[in-house]
């Protein structure tokens, strides 16, 4: 009995540890401006042990959708579970994502186009034909090797941001001459430089405007994120206007090994406990 009851207190105190060590995370996650949701309950992207490396790792977390850096797509459901009692399933397609526009179209390992969701009476994950009308568009943008993601800025104007496997992000104007011509790119410059975000490749980023919260880029070391400089005053006076500035957020670096995904809104612990921007 004095054995059990030795394993049993030793136990304990090993939960307890972890349970403080996760308590300090998510004191300073909340301090950097995220508020706590619920747990996020889905096998696939967690290690069983410390020895564990089958595990999925996240390349982007859509809020609807886990897509993993081995082009895996799984459907996600925060608030309430599938009937696996997980917050996640794995999305019933074979195809792999290797690029994608906005998070709907996606260019998968067959060098085809798929929609992520379903369409007035096309279901998630069809093949997008030659006939579409917007095909010469998808093409435009993801037909080339080295590009990564693709977020529509203006369509109006045809402008979008694409990262590419250089690690910058360029901006790229597409117009027609007239309703009768083929698609053209007319320009491409880089908007966001690898090189004054530390110098390591951008591998993800948002853009919602330079004055909204959710735009962020995020490299191989570190993470920019906009932020408001004046939020107290902001939100309080009506004649003083909010000031952004994209800035570093040291939450990223600190606990690196501990945030396994973040989307601009959502951010996603290796722990299981899931944040929103505040």
């Amino acid at each position: 009995m004095n054995k059990y009851f030795k394993i049993s207190f030793l136990s304990l105190i090993v939960i307890l540890c972890c349970c403080g060590c996760n308590g300090n995370i998510t004191r300073d996650i909340r301090h950097a401006g995220f508020s706590m949701d619920s747990k996020f309950e889905c096998s696939a992207i967690y290690p069983k042990d410390k020895e564990d490396t089958s595990y999925e790792k996240i390349k982007y977390y859509t809020g609807s959708h886990i897509i993993t850096k081995t082009g895996k797509i799984y459907e996600v459901s925060a608030g309430q579970p599938y009937a696996n009692n997980e917050n996640c399933k794995e999305a019933d397609t074979s195809i792999r994502e290797q690029a994608n526009l906005d998070f709907n179209v996606i260019k998968a390992d067959d060098n085809k186009y798929y929609y992520l969701f379903g369409q007035s009476e096309v279901a998630a994950y069809s093949e997008i034909s030659k006939e579409n009308k917007d095909y010469q568009l998808y093409d435009l943008l993801l037909k080339d090797a080295d590009v990564v993601k693709v977020l529509t800025v203006d369509s109006n104007s045809g402008t979008y941001y694409s990262l590419k496997s250089d690690g910058n992000v360029y901006k790229i104007v597409i117009t027609r001459a007239d309703t009768n011509s083929p698609l053209t790119i007319a320009s491409v410059e880089i908007v966001f430089d690898k090189n004054e975000y530390g110098g390591s490749k951008i591998i993800d980023f948002s853009y919602t405007g330079e004055e909204s919260v959710y735009t962020f880029i995020r490299t191989e070391n570190k993470l920019y994120r906009v932020k408001v400089l004046n939020g107290e005053d902001c939100s309080k006076y009506v004649d003083v206007k909010c000031k952004f500035k994209m800035e570093e957020d040291p939450i990223f670096n600190t606990y690196k090994d501990n945030i396994i995904a973040f989307n601009g809104n959502f951010l996603l612990t290796n722990y299981k406990q899931s944040f929103t921007i505040a």
